[in-house]
């Protein structure tokens, strides 16, 4: 009768345990499209200070490059978090999902 109520009490503890640790959630699609996202804003910001600066506006060019600065910096916090989910080259991979959903929008219109 000892030993199963001390059984008992070791499984329940171990269990008790376990269910306390958490378990790390990873969404690697969320933070692909985040990286896709950040990569075509940057994109998008270095064409319109190319323009802005053409134009002769440098206040407003200055912005774009503090914009860009922006995007690097969540652009590569995106990648790292990426590499810690185990995909290899998640800069290059965006890139490449781009260009993939590029051609299809081409192909489809």
């Amino acid at each position: 009768m000892k030993k199963t109520i001390l059984t008992l009490l070791v499984a329940l503890l171990t269990a008790g345990a376990f269910a306390q640790t958490t378990k790390r959630v990873t969404d690697k699609q969320k933070d692909m499209k985040d990286l896709r996202k950040d990569v075509r804003d940057k994109r998008h910001d270095s064409r319109v200070r190319t323009h802005e600066l053409k134009q002769g506006h440098k206040a407003a060019a200055l912005t774009q490059t503090k914009d860009i600065k922006a995007d690097k910096k969540n652009i590569a916090g995106d990648a790292k978090d990426l590499k810690k989910d185990g995909v290899k080259h998640p800069i290059k991979r965006a890139h490449k999902q781009i260009h993939r959903q590029n051609v299809h929008r081409k192909h489809s219109a």
